[in-house]
């Protein structure tokens, strides 16, 4: 028995001897599991390594932008493969990635083709095709007076060249027209459903905005409502507002026809864009091609001497997908077109509405 008490109590003596040292093994073994590791320890051929994704491309980016801004009418955006026949880019070259960005317009399938956006039976004829054109740089906000001088100069400049060059070549030539190329329509005839003058009447309704009978298209009845009940709304606590609703003299939006001095058609002809005119400018500039008739500098002509509406009158249009053409450089205060894509491309919030 005491032989045994004996061999009991030197287990004891080694199992405490012994319990620290597994502590510190393990404590250790810890810490350099969970201990951060300092960016200098790094290799230089680890930490040059990247795990970022790869910014998406120019085509994914338009493409993803307009199935978002249309989920009505366009699916959803993919990158679809193509066989050999199909592989070419607009330069006649087979496309290196085999494949191009593409989604369905009601039904029919369209494809990036260099920023085209053809139908798919017309994808391998891009040469033939000016690409589709995309409001892209729109400002949130519209830009200091003082920040576009440098931008006046370079078109004041271009401008006189321009005209100097014209002049030389025939004195009494007039501004080249643009031809119908300049604008490639297939897309926008597939979006609203309308490629010629009766299939826009079938597509068009009457709405009551802001007291005037407008013609729209009926895409575009329910975001116009919703604009006009934001304004109403502002002019209840808005003098501004209200003496602007009370001052308006015209308000006109479908009317089938080219963009002024171009061979172009224009987004009026889709019934998506609307023009707001008060009855009395008091001698403000509004649209640059009037402008022109009696100021060669009407590119110089300053805020101040042109007429804007409201600014909660613009921010409720902006907020509903309408962009307002007082802020191009060939301004058009009067003017908005329905274009929520754009406001995706710029990352400026709008407010999420049914068309529906």
């Amino acid at each position: 028995m005491r032989f045994i008490q004996a061999l009991l109590d030197a287990k004891k003596k080694i199992f405490f001897l012994i319990l620290p040292a597994v502590a510190i093994f393990t404590g250790v073994m810890v810490c350099k599991t969970i201990m951060p590791i300092n960016v200098e320890d790094v290799p230089e051929e680890l930490e040059a390594t990247s795990f970022e994704e790869e910014p998406p491309s120019q085509a994914e980016t338009i493409m993803k932008a307009l199935s978002s801004a249309y989920p009505e009418w366009i699916g959803t955006a993919e990158f679809r493969m193509l066989d050999e026949e199909q592989q070419m880019d607009e330069g006649g070259l087979p496309n290196e990635d085999g494949g191009d960005w593409a989604f369905t317009v009601r039904g029919k399938w369209f494809y990036y083709s260099g920023g085209r956006i053809l139908p798919e039976e017309l994808r391998n004829k891009a040469t033939e095709y000016r690409a589709t054109g995309f409001y892209r740089n729109y400002p949130a906000e519209l830009p200091s007076w003082e920040s576009t001088v440098e931008q006046r100069a370079v078109r004041t400049r271009n401008m006189e060249e321009n005209r100097a060059r014209q002049s030389e070549a025939r004195p009494d030539a007039q501004p080249p027209r643009r031809t119908e190329a300049s604008r490639q329509r297939f897309f926008y005839e597939a979006l609203w459903n309308i490629s010629n003058r009766d299939e826009a009447l079938q597509q068009i309704t009457e709405i009551k905005f802001l007291g005037y009978t407008v013609k729209v298209h009926s895409g575009i009845k329910s975001a116009l409502n919703l604009v006009e009940e934001t304004i109403l709304n502002e002019s209840k606590t808005n003098p501004t507002v209200r003496q602007w609703i009370d001052s308006l003299g015209t308000i006109a939006a479908w009317n089938w026809r080219n963009v002024a001095s171009s061979g172009s058609l224009s987004f009026h002809s889709y019934g998506i864009a609307i023009d707001i005119l008060p009855a009395n400018l008091h001698g403000l500039a509004t649209y640059w091609l009037w402008a022109s008739q009696s100021n060669p500098q009407w590119w110089n002509i300053p805020y101040s001497e042109r007429y804007h509406p409201p600014t909660e009158v613009i921010r409720a249009f902006e907020s509903y997908g309408f962009i307002w053409g007082g802020k191009w450089p060939n301004y058009d205060t009067m003017h908005f077109e329905y274009h929520p894509e754009v406001f995706i491309f710029s990352d400026i919030p709008m407010v999420n509405f049914s068309r529906n």
